[in-house]
């Protein structure tokens, strides 16, 4: 009974302090899961259920949608993280004689993840240890991401592979060059028109 008390107290001054700090940092964090101590800029949304550890920096207008764990990680701007998604989970080291716990936990700092800006990681993807991921890129759903993704590549499966690009070298190179991602989204709503245009038309929009 007391125990249940505490946890209920707990997360009433939790939710709390959420509230003050929505208001002053121009966030959205829902989750009593994310820890006040990370860096998130102004628009962030963190859905319910969402852990967040201390050492993770989140940029501005990006989202991690429910039921997400992300650790050691600096995620760029505009980036849209699906339900399910674990970004640098600990792993059991398959080298010592035995895998369980037990015996002991990890003792290596793990090495951060980094997350460019506009990613997309779609449904329950996994994104392990040190991978670099590049601005535009996207995570297929399901996917385990154990190596570096370059800007606007697709990748899927387990382990994940390149399954394409999102647009042509030259067109790819034009978007970099824009840096549209450091823009307040005030400014690109705006320009509405440039953002939807389909690839069947983007040569004469770009």
């Amino acid at each position: 009974m007391l125990r249940d008390i505490k946890k209920m107290m707990k997360y009433i001054i939790k939710v709390f302090l959420l509230s003050i700090y929505n208001r002053k940092a121009g966030t959205k964090i829902y989750s009593t899961r994310a820890s006040l101590k990370a860096t998130y800029g102004k628009g962030v949304l963190i859905a319910e259920n969402s852990i967040v550890t201390d050492d993770v920096s989140i940029g501005m207008n990006s989202y991690i949608n429910k039921n997400a764990s992300v650790e050691n990680c600096e995620i760029g701007n505009y980036c849209s993280i699906s339900s399910g998604v674990y970004i640098n989970p600990f792993e059991h080291d398959l080298y010592k004689r035995t895998t369980h716990p037990f015996a002991g936990g990890p003792t290596e700092k793990r090495n951060k993840v980094k997350i460019g800006h506009d990613v997309l990681i779609s449904l329950n993807a996994i994104v392990l240890e040190g991978v670099n991921i590049g601005n535009g890129a996207v995570i297929a759903a399901g996917a385990v991401v154990t190596k570096d993704v370059e800007p606007y590549e697709i990748v899927g499966g387990v382990p994940s592979k390149h399954i394409g690009w999102r647009f042509t070298e030259v067109e790819r190179n034009k978007i970099m060059q824009t840096n549209w991602w450091f823009d307040d989204i005030e400014v690109l709503g705006k320009n509405l028109e440039y953002f939807n245009c389909k690839i069947s038309d983007f040569k004469t929009r770009i």
